[in-house]
This record gives structure tokens, sequence and C-alpha cells, in this order.
């Protein structure tokens, strides 16, 4: 301790000798020569510097290794049962040199390090790759750090005091064992499944009699073979319906292979003239098995409401996604659609006032949709007021009609301010064509009651509309057709008038392309019913003509398109001038869709630092599963995404990293 403190104190005055003698010196040269004082001057920084770099290298070394060697020796017993302490401990200067350490941590080193890694003696060099030392720079707390060493695992504990003795302290705990029994509980963990076979009626009335039971029997076989060889068990609840039961390292391997059983299970072929789909679901991960059921039915209600031909596996931390690569089969009985109806016209005539909206920027079939539930409501001399803060260039002409018709009141449309002034607490809020609050026209109205009925024709995501009544199908080919099936069991003596069923086959035709996108033979049913109901479909087609500014600005992006590896097509519209530029992308991603050998294409529509992109495609690929990586979603052939704070040029290399990246997960040929 003498020691350490003869050389503390020695430095101040080696110091105040160095500058006397430049001051006397100083005094003498300028006495004799004052042109040549400077020389003095500078001959005291030098020697000043010399003496601080000695300080910084070599006396300041030196001092630190005494301090903690004096630590050390306070307390002998201290010392001695840290030296033979199992567990690996050492003292670390602050740039990491190890300053003293104990017979573990030696032995520790000695058997795992190479001697390249002991030769600096740094701790960084020992343990390559980990940044515990860089934490602990700036804090005065513990930090803790996973690093592996040979093959052992350890925890880091990194200690010191900023301000204080610049030394740390280093100890290591071994992991090995409890990391590995860790892995092997977390591989124990069970996970609840759900199996349902997609439309089973529908393949039985697609089979020959005689087949029906080895259909029943392969189905199972398949089923019970996928997850048997994972570890998992398998349980038919019902002819077309299985729990599943299977460990965490068993639904690891479902991930991995990303249910290729969702494949496999389409080549049964028994003379049957439907694919065989399947929709498949698992609870995990949640604090009980029960809680794994409820996740696993949530997961299936979300399944289904999708499309079904998909697995979903939900946490409570998060939701994931495969299969979905076709789109879901349409059912020929009209039985659910009665079902809805008779449910929606008991919940409208529970309240007095109703407000109907579709989402924002809406399009014909979202316009149409509201008309057809306002008819409804209106049937039962309910107060109805149709939210609509944006009227698009397709849509205006059809909403100048009915502000033109003495049909109509004054305030059947109104903007989301202006019904939120008169919402009150019993209001009845119907949502059609989206099933995410934020993109519907007015998301504070769903803030404002919990009485909300959904109708959607979009594949649902994981934050779909929470509602009393939903009708969901993702089948259909627009919420105008979903509706149209409504009113005709709503009410014996409910039918649209001739603008109203104008205004929903409008919404038919836009969101199907003209009857060539998505269609089913009920699609042509709701339009021979709205036909019969007095619709022109002359003057419709009159009316859904573009004007010539959005003639030129969707020439100007198909001559400006850009074609990558021959499938797939970009193109950018120019929203200048244009009444409802995401409409008129949607329109030249449907026109890009022409060109021969196109699978899928994506029109960037710039809206000062926000780009909306349409994505379109014929059946080749999900644009669904591309946009909902973006934060997007839509339909298998029609979906979309909002990508803020970037460009239209940004926001296609994005698209088209998104594609690389699907290619290489196989889910795009």
């Amino acid at each position: 301790m003498r020691n350490i403190f003869e050389k503390t104190v020695r430095w101040p005055w080696i110091w105040w000798s160095v500058v006397a003698v430049g001051t006397i010196a100083f005094f003498i040269v300028y006495a004799a020569s004052p042109q040549y004082s400077w020389i003095a001057v500078a001959a005291i920084a030098f020697l000043t510097l010399l003496l601080i770099l000695s300080w910084h290298l070599f006396i300041r070394k030196t001092l630190l290794q005494s301090i903690v060697n004096v630590g050390l020796s306070v307390d002998e017993e201290l010392k001695d049962r840290l030296q033979v302490m199992s567990l690996p401990y050492a003292v670390l200067s602050r740039q990491g040199k190890v300053l003293w350490r104990n017979e573990a941590f030696t032995e520790l080193v000695d058997r795992y390090a190479t001697p390249e890694q002991i030769r600096t003696g740094q701790i960084q060099d020992i343990f390559p790759g980990a940044v515990f030392w860089e934490k602990g720079l700036s804090t005065s707390v513990d930090n803790r750090e996973f690093v592996t060493l040979g093959d052992k695992i350890f925890e880091t504990h990194v200690r010191h005091t900023v301000g204080r003795l610049p030394v740390a302290t280093f100890l290591l705990t071994d992991e090995t064992e409890h990391i590995a029994v860790r892995t092997e509980l977390n591989n124990e963990r069970n996970a609840v499944g759900l199996i349902y076979v997609d439309n089973y009626e529908e393949l039985l009335k697609h089979t020959p009699t005689e087949q029906h039971s080895l259909l029943g029997a392969l189905i199972e076989q398949q089923i019970q073979k996928y997850f048997q060889d994972r570890g998992g068990i398998v349980c038919k609840t019902e002819r077309d319906r299985f729990f599943i039961s299977i460990k965490h390292e068993g639904l690891e391997k479902c991930r991995e292979d990303r249910f290729s059983l969702l494949e496999e299970i389409k080549t049964i072929n028994q003379s049957n003239k439907m694919l065989v789909t399947l929709s498949i679901a698992f609870g995990h991960l949640a604090p009980t098995y029960h809680d794994n059921m409820e996740q696993a039915q949530a997961a299936m209600d979300l399944a289904l409401g999708r499309g079904g031909d998909q697995a979903i596996i939900k946490t409570p931390e998060e939701v994931q996604y495969f299969g979905g690569k076709i789109l879901g089969q349409t059912t020929q009985t009209r039985v659910k659609a009665r079902v809805k109806a008779q449910a929606l016209r008991e919940i409208i005539a529970q309240h007095k006032k109703i407000f109907i909206m579709g989402h924002a920027n809406g399009d014909n079939d979202a316009f149409g949709a509201t008309v057809a539930m306002y008819r409804a409501a209106v049937s039962l001399d309910k107060e109805v007021h149709i939210v609509l803060d944006t009227v698009s260039f397709s849509v205006r002409p059809f909403w100048e009609r009915f502000m033109a018709s003495a049909d109509y009141p004054r305030d059947m449309f109104m903007t989301g301010e202006e019904a939120l002034k008169i919402a009150d607490d019993e209001f009845l809020l119907i949502v059609v064509d989206t099933n995410t609050a934020s993109r519907t026209e007015c998301p504070e109205l769903l803030k404002r009651t919990s009485q909300v009925v959904l109708f959607d024709h979009h594949r649902q995501m994981a934050d779909t509309i929470s509602a009393v009544l939903s009708y969901v199908e993702p089948y259909a080919s627009s919420a105008c057709e979903m509706i149209v099936e409504i009113l005709q069991y709503f009410s014996e003596d409910l039918t649209p008038l001739p603008l109203e069923a104008e205004v929903i086959y409008s919404g038919i035709i836009v969101d199907t392309n003209n009857f060539s996108d998505r269609t089913s033979a009920r699609t042509f049913e709701a339009a021979a019913y709205l036909k019969r109901c007095g619709a022109d479909l002359v003057l419709v087609k009159k009316l859904l003509r573009e004007e010539f500014t959005e003639f030129k600005a969707k020439s100007s992006a198909l001559q400006s398109a850009e074609i990558m590896d021959d499938a797939f097509a970009f193109a950018d519209c120019d929203a200048e001038g244009l009444d409802s530029p995401t409409v008129v992308g949607s329109i030249i991603a449907n026109e890009l869709l022409n060109i021969a050998g196109i699978k899928a294409s994506f029109v960037f529509t710039q809206i000062e630092d926000t780009v909306f992109i349409s994505a379109r495609s014929i059946d080749e690929v999900n644009v669904q599963l591309v946009m909902e990586r973006l934060g997007g979603g839509g339909h298998l052939g029609s979906a979309g995404a909002q990508i803020r704070e970037s460009n239209a040029a940004q926001a296609r290399e994005l698209v088209k990293q998104t594609l690389a990246q699907m290619r290489e997960e196989g889910l795009i040929a």
C-alpha cells in the first residue's frame, strides 16, 4: 500500500519540478535573448506531454494492477475463497484486460480456449462475438449474456461502477445443462390442433356413392400418417373433423415443411370432381391446455373466414399463416345466407338508429353493399344513414342520382364527422366490404358501440372487427353478391328499387371485372335477381365509363410498365389530377393481367408520403399472401397494401424483395 502511495504522490512533485526548471530557464533565456524565449516554452510543453504519455503507457497500468492486488490482499481469507471458488471469476480493466483470475477461470480458459485467444489476455478475444463488454461501458448494473466456449454455454455477469475504480468483476455460470433441460422441456410442450375438411358435403355430392366410404378413409389415413410421423396423436371427432395433440418439436417439423399435408391431401382421387382441402388450426404456448384449445378454435375461425385450404398457428404473441394458395370453393346451399338474413332482421329490429359504412375510398362494391343494406333497414322503418366521406369517380354518377332523387332523404349520406355528432348510445353499425377497423370510413364509430354487424368477402386478418353478427365468405365474388342473397331471405315483400339494383349490379361488375374473375353460379344468380328488380344494364355500363383524365393516366402507366422474370408486371399510377387515383390503380392492375404470361401485377400509387399498392392475379399467384407480408390483405386474386413514409420506387423494390423471398420459400413458382 505504501508503494502505491509513494508512486501516486511522486508525480505532482515531478510536475512542479519541471514547471520550476522551465520557468527559470524561460527568464534566463528571455533576459539574454528575448527572441529565443519560445524555445523554453516549447521545452516545457514537450516535457509535459512526455510525462502524460509515460503516465498512461507505463505507470497507470502498473498502478491499476497494484490497486487490484491491494484490494484482494485486504482480506486474505476472501482472496483465498475467490481463488478456490468453483465458479470462474476474474477482475477486468475497462478495456477488457484480464487483471486477475481465479483457478476455475484459468482451468476453463486453458481447457476450451485456443492459445491465440489466451495470448492477448483480452476478454473480447476469449469470447469473440460477445457484446457484453460494450454494454458494460455504459451502465453500472449487472449485464448478462449467454456466450459459448468450446461445447459449453455460460451466462456472463459483468459489473462495474461508473466513476469509481476503473475495474469490473466478471463471473461465469455454466448453463449448459440448464439450457439442455429447458430445451427438452420446451420440446415436450403440447400444442392443440383442429382439422376441418373443407366443404365435405360438397365433396360427397361430387363423388360416386360407392366411393364415399373409401374417400373418407383415405382422408383420415393421410391425416393420421402425416401427424404420426411427427409424433402427434389424431382423434376423429366427426366424419369431417379431427382433434390433434402434438409436441412442440413435432409442430416445428410441420412449420418447417409449411404443412405439406395441405398439398398432399389434394392428390386423393376417388372420382371426386372437387379437390380435397383442409383447414388446420393450432393453439400453442398458452399457459394452460384450455387456453391452447381456445386459441386453436380462434385460429380455426380465422382459417375458415379466410377461405380454408390453409394452416394457422396461433400463440399469445403472434399468428402464422401457411398455405391458402387456392380460392375457397363456393357452396351450392344457401342455408347460411338464410340463417344470417333472419339474424340480421332480428338485430335491426332491436335498434332505432342504423349507420352503414364500407371501407375508406370506397369503390362500387362497397357503395352498392351499403345501399343494399340501406334498403333492408329502411324496410323495417328505421332511421338509416350511410357514412361516406369520399366519393370516387366511379361511384359519383350513382351517388349523384341518389342526391337528385326525391325518393331519398337528404341525410341518406353523411360524413363520418356528421355521424359522430348524432350517434347515441344505442345505435347499430353495419360494416360491409372490409373486416379491418382501420380501413373503414370512420373507425371512431366502431369505438362508440359494441353492436356491430359485419358482411365481407375478403379473407379475415388477425385483427378482424369483433361483431355480434359476422358473415365473411371469401368464396363470394363481391360483397354485393353476398348481400343480394341476404335481401332475398330478409323479407318476402322486400325488393330493391331499380336505382338501387343498378348500384348493386355495378358493384358485382367492378369486383368481377365484368364477370371474368372469381365468379360462380351464385354470382350470375345474383345478377339475374337484380335484372328482375329493374336494373338497366346498359345504363350501368355507360355510368361506369372512365373519364378522359383517368384514361390518359391508365395509358401512361401501361406504356411505362416493367416486366420482371416474364411473370410479374409493375407500373406507377400518377395521382395528379385524378379524383380517385387508387381506383384507377386497381383498373391498371387488371389491365396488366391481359399481357400473355403475366402471373401477377402490382401498381403503385403515391399520395403524399403514402404509397398504395394494388395487386392482381388470375390463378397462379396468391397476391393476398404477398400483400399480407406488407401489412395489407385481400383476396387470392385481388389484394392491396399501404406503405407509409415511402415512395413508389422504394415500394416497388420492397415488393420485388418479397416476391424473391416467397420464391425461395416455395410459395411462388
